[in-house]
């Protein structure tokens, strides 16, 4: 009962902070994220995605409020982007000591004064890895 109540009270003040700021490293697989789904026999140039290899410490230098120059600064330019330009989407390698290598797939949300107002995931792993949960 008391990891319940820890868990609803972590919850709450989670959302209280969201509700007031934006937020960075969030994972949420369901951000629209560009998905392929190719049978093992279509594995081709289509289905790799390569990432831009990227340190941890150099994502870690995105803040919110942070512009668009600083972003593509830091990271290059995104492989996509949302038509009005609030989202940027990078698939970015990092190298890990478990894996060999990883590659994420990040959002940069941009708010009405362009500036960062939110960073997503779609891999836990890979959030996990810049927040230093590893």
């Amino acid at each position: 009962m008391l990891k319940t109540i820890s868990i609803a009270v972590l919850t709450g003040v989670l959302s209280a902070g969201a509700a007031s700021a934006g937020m960075l490293n969030v994972h949420n697989p369901n951000m629209r994220f560009d998905s392929v789904s190719p049978a093992l026999t279509e594995l081709d140039a289509y289905f790799v995605r390569p990432g831009k290899p990227v340190t941890v410490d150099r994502v870690r230098e995105i803040q919110l409020g942070a512009s668009r120059n600083d972003v593509a600064s830091l990271l290059g330019q995104p492989v996509s982007m949302a038509k009005n330009g609030k989202a940027w989407d990078y698939n970015l390698k990092f190298v890990t000591a478990e894996d060999g290598e990883i590659v994420c797939q990040y959002k940069v949300l941009f708010g009405n004064g362009n500036a960062v107002e939110e960073t997503v995931w779609r891999r836990p792993q890979c959030r996990d890895l810049v927040i230093g949960r590893n």
